[in-house]
């Protein structure tokens, strides 16, 4: 699947404000997760054309007109944009025409929005979990910062994580800056399956 990490533009002026202070804290210390828009409850054909999404779920978060939404399955994805604002409560996303790439199927793919540098929140996000290894990659500058979900966490369709940092960062949703996101497929049965999210940093 393609990557859409991306630092935050915040996470990156934390770093650099702790870089200038000894007293500063940008360390990774917490992982959240994200259902994203929810599953779609109609899938895709390859080579088709469509002009709407339909969800398993009401939408949890409104949607700006123009947001950038990927669709993935885990092994297929692809962007789209959507036409108009889409509300909170909503089964129907519209999006501009596109052409779908591959087959989706529904129920097992989902829909998040794209993650930016100027995100300062995770979008919907449900889970947080402790980073329980961090330390230096094999590169210069290079950061490997892990979190591990126990498959203890409500049964779900993840779509999204964030990493977030700084003094403010607790185990409580919304807390904290958020330094790094990235759209990542984990499709979570309660106390059937685990998985561990790594993030990769380099600056």
């Amino acid at each position: 699947m393609t990557s859409y990490a991306t630092w935050t533009t915040a996470g990156l002026n934390l770093v650099a404000s702790a870089a200038q202070s000894s007293s500063a804290d940008a360390a990774i210390s917490y992982v959240g997760l994200s259902a994203g828009c929810g599953t779609l409850s109609v899938g895709l054909s390859i080579s088709v054309t469509y002009t709407s999404l339909s969800l398993d779920a009401a939408l949890p978060v409104s949607l700006a007109a123009g947001q950038s939404l990927v669709i993935s399955d885990g092994a297929n994805s692809q962007v789209v944009i959507c036409d108009g604002v889409q509300t909170a409560g909503a089964f129907t996303l519209t999006v501009v025409s596109f052409l779908a790439t591959a087959t989706y199927t529904a129920h097992t793919t989902g829909a998040a929005p794209l993650p930016l540098a100027t995100d300062v929140a995770l979008y919907n996000e449900s889970i947080r979990v402790v980073v329980l290894a961090a330390g230096a990659g094999s590169g210069a500058g290079e950061s490997l910062i892990s979190g591990y979900a126990d498959g203890t966490q409500a049964t779900g369709f993840y779509m999204m994580v964030g990493y977030f940092g700084g003094s403010s960062a607790t185990s409580s949703i919304g807390t904290g800056t958020l330094v790094i996101e990235d759209v990542q497929v984990w499709n979570h049965t309660i106390n059937a399956d685990s998985n561990m999210y790594q993030a990769d940093a380099v600056i």
